[in-house]
């Protein structure tokens, strides 16, 4: 399950009269398998979504997360592997983590905040949750739009000194995929496994269906008339992989007027050079076209079909972790 999904399932937990907790990495040292702002989420019948470390500390986080439903009091608690314990409820990768476990309640994370924070994230509007850690059992909290951009590379934070972590809530990357071809079957599951949004937009019906791209939005119809109603964002992917210039051509005129931070169009060298001419002459300055990745992928030699989608897929992975980005 996506991490941007776990906010509305609690929701709906609590909506559905289950009492429920979440779980947050605040901080992190050593070889900590899962980073500050990572979540996991536990319902009182034990059910449980997300993780907090690599499996070592999970259950220990669930006996706790009973009991703050229990009580209504958010616990904070670091493990570690200061010493042999570790290997019974600690980290035996030889890092330390600190968890913030919230029962959802006014004492801990009000229902309310979770309704607002899970409509931002519908919307892909980002957010920052704030909590003032000084005193647990009397827990503050405050919600802000963020001065930083969406990148990911401005994570949770968690300044020790002041005692306030910020929990930074923001949409998942998204890829959009322009064709419904053979490539974009294998980019769509690859992008779906990476935890990626992914729509898939074709004006063709006979290749578009549920049967060929499960698990992903589709929309049918010309990309020009699709794309102006999407959330298109610092944190999207465009990719074109028709090779037909009726449907692609469309596709980046929009898409290069957008703030998508990788926009990749599929095909060799040589027809490259005939869409930047092609686009030239509809008045797109060099500048624009300068922000084309084509053709889309880093050189893996492969020919597949997956091989194309995987080198695609690392393209637009490595740009967007990229630390100027």
């Amino acid at each position: 399950m996506k991490q941007n999904s776990f906010l509305p399932l609690l929701t709906s937990w609590i909506e559905n009269n289950h009492s429920a907790c979440l779980a947050v990495v605040i901080s992190t040292w050593g070889s900590a398998p899962r980073q500050p702002g990572s979540m996991m989420v536990i319902r009182d019948d034990f059910h449980v979504e997300g993780s907090v470390s690599g499996g070592c500390v999970e259950g220990e986080v669930i006996r706790l997360s009973q009991e703050a439903m229990m009580d209504g009091v958010p616990r904070l608690k670091q493990f570690g592997v200061a010493d042999e314990s570790a290997w019974e409820v600690g980290l035996s990768c030889g890092g330390s983590i600190s968890v913030l476990i919230l029962p959802v309640a006014d004492t801990g994370i009000p229902l309310s905040v979770l309704k607002r924070l899970s409509v931002a994230q519908h919307t892909r509007k980002p957010l920052d949750l704030i909590f003032c850690l000084s005193d647990t059992q009397k827990l503050n909290l405050k919600i802000q739009k963020p001065s930083l951009s969406m990148n990911f590379v401005h994570k949770s934070i968690y300044d020790e000194k002041e005692q306030i972590f910020t929990l930074r809530i923001r949409p998942c990357n998204q890829v959009m995929i322009v064709g419904a071809g053979h490539i974009s079957q294998v980019l769509s599951q690859l992008s779906v496994a990476m935890d990626l949004d992914v729509t898939v937009i074709d004006p063709r019906s006979v290749f578009l269906s549920k049967d060929r791209f499960p698990n992903v939005e589709i929309k049918l119809g010309w990309p020009q008339d699709i794309l102006p109603n999407l959330f298109i964002d610092s944190q999207t992917a465009i990719v074109t992989l028709t090779h037909d210039p009726k449907i692609d051509d469309p596709a980046l005129l929009h898409s290069l007027d957008t703030n998508a931070y990788y926009i990749g169009c599929l095909g060799s060298s040589k027809t490259h050079k005939a869409r930047l001419d092609r686009l030239k002459k509809n008045g797109v300055s060099d500048h624009l076209l300068s922000r084309l990745h084509g053709p889309a992928g880093i050189p893996l030699g492969g020919r597949a079909a997956s091989e194309i989608a995987l080198s695609i897929l690392a393209e637009f992975i490595s740009i967007y972790n990229k630390p100027n980005n």
